[in-house]
C-alpha cells in the first residue's frame, strides 16, 4: 500500500473567528582572483595557487514528518516574547485551550499542511507567526467558504486573490488550492512587509482589515506602534485587535504547552505533503491519484479547487498530494 494512503484526513473543524482578509537579500562575494608571482629567472617558476573550491550549496532540508518537528521548528522561529502579558492575550490562550483533548486533536489533524505552510514560510524568509493565519481562519480547511465570500484556508477575498494572480472561474476556485492561496498568501505578506518594514502585527492587522485601512489609522493618530492588547493604532476594529491576539495566544501555546495544561500531538508522524504536476491528458482528480500514488477521496479533499474533481480545461494543473 503506498504510503500516501497515509495521508491524515482534514476533517472539517471550527472555524476560530473566520475574518476577511483582505513578502530581505543576498549579496554575492567578487569571484575570487589568484594572484601569479613572477618568479626570479634563476630561481624555479612559481605556480598559481589553486583556486578556493567552489561554496557548495546548502542543501534543504529533510520535509517534517512529526509533531515534535513541527512545533519545535515553529517556536525555534517566532518572535521573542512568545507569551506576551495582557488580560486580552491570556484570554485567547485560554479559549484555545479550553478543551485540550479537542485542541490537541485538531492539532494533529493540521499538521501536515502546517508543515508545509511553515516551510514554505522559512524558505521565503517571512514570520513563522503567519503559519497560525490559517487556524485563526479555517483551521487549515482548504474548502472553507466564509461569510461575504473569502475562501480557502487563508479565506482570500476574490479581488486580492486576482491581484496575486489566482485564478477564479466556472469548475476552479485556485482559493480553495492549498498551493496556490498559500503561494498567494505569501505573496500578499511579502507585498505587506515592504509597507510595514516587516512589522508582523502590523502585517497580520493589514492582511484582516486591508493595507490602506492600517495605513490610514498610523495616518490619523501620528504613532505607529502595533498592539492587539493595548488596541493601537487607534480607530479600528475589535475584529483586527483581537486577530493579533490569537495569533500571539497560538505561538504561546504551542511553544509553551505545559504552562496551559495541554500535551501537543508531539509523537504524531505523518507522510509530508509535496506539490505535483497533474499528469498530462487527466481529466479528474480521481484519474490522476493512480499515478500520484494516493487515493481519488484523498486528493478531491485536498484540492478542493477543482470542483466536483473535474480537471477543466486551461487550469493550473499543481496540486498536493
Amino acid at each position: 500500500m503506498s504510503r500516501r494512503l497515509a495521508l491524515p484526513a482534514l476533517a472539517a473543524l471550527l472555524l476560530a473567528g473566520c475574518q476577511v482578509p483582505v513578502k530581505p537579500d543576498a549579496v554575492e562575494p567578487p569571484e575570487p582572483v589568484a594572484v601569479v608571482k613572477v618568479a626570479p629567472l634563476d630561481g624555479p617558476a612559481a605556480t598559481a595557487p589553486e583556486a578556493p573550491p567552489a561554496p557548495e550549496k546548502p542543501v534543504a532540508p529533510d520535509p517534517m514528518d512529526t509533531g515534535a518537528e513541527v512545533f519545535d521548528h515553529l517556536a525555534s522561529r517566532f518572535s521573542a516574547p512568545v507569551c506576551v502579558k495582557g488580560q486580552h492575550n491570556q484570554a485567547w490562550r485560554r479559549r484555545y485551550a479550553g478543551y485540550p483533548a479537542g485542541f490537541a486533536r485538531n492539532m494533529e489533524k493540521v499538521l501536515p499542511l502546517m508543515a508545509y505552510v511553515a516551510a514554505e514560510l522559512e524558505r521565503r524568509e517571512l514570520p513563522a507567526e503567519f503559519a497560525l493565519i490559517p487556524i485563526v481562519e479555517s483551521w487549515y480547511r482548504p474548502e472553507a467558504i466564509g461569510p461575504g465570500g473569502p475562501a480557502g484556508m487563508w479565506q482570500m477575498i476574490a479581488s486580492t486573490a486576482r491581484g496575486h494572480g489566482i485564478r477564479i472561474q466556472p469548475g476552479y476556485d485556485g482559493r480553495l488550492s492549498p498551493v496556490e492561496a498559500t503561494e498567494a498568501a505569501l505573496d500578499h505578506l511579502d507585498m505587506l512587509a515592504d509597507h510595514f518594514d516587516g512589522e508582523w502585527r502590523a502585517m497580520a492587522m493589514a492582511y484582516n482589515a486591508g493595507e490602506y485601512r492600517i495605513l490610514r489609522a498610523f495616518k490619523a493618530s501620528g504613532d505607529r506602534r502595533v498592539s492587539g492588547e493595548s488596541h493601537l493604532p487607534r480607530g479600528l476594529s475589535r475584529t483586527t485587535y483581537d486577530y493579533v491576539a490569537k495569533l500571539h495566544a497560538l505561538a504561546c501555546l504551542l511553544a509553551r504547552p505545559e504552562r496551559h495544561g495541554l500535551v501537543l500531538p508531539r509523537e504524531a508522524s505523518f507522510v509530508p505533503l509535496a506539490r505535483f504536476e497533474l499528469p498530462a491528458g487527466a481529466s479528474s482528480l480521481d484519474q490522476a491519484a493512480l499515478s500520484l500514488g494516493t487515493d481519488g477521496a484523498t486528493l478531491r479533499r485536498l484540492n478542493p479547487a477543482y470542483r466536483q474533481g473535474r480537471i477543466a480545461a486551461g487550469v493550473p494543473r499543481v496540486v498536493l498530494a
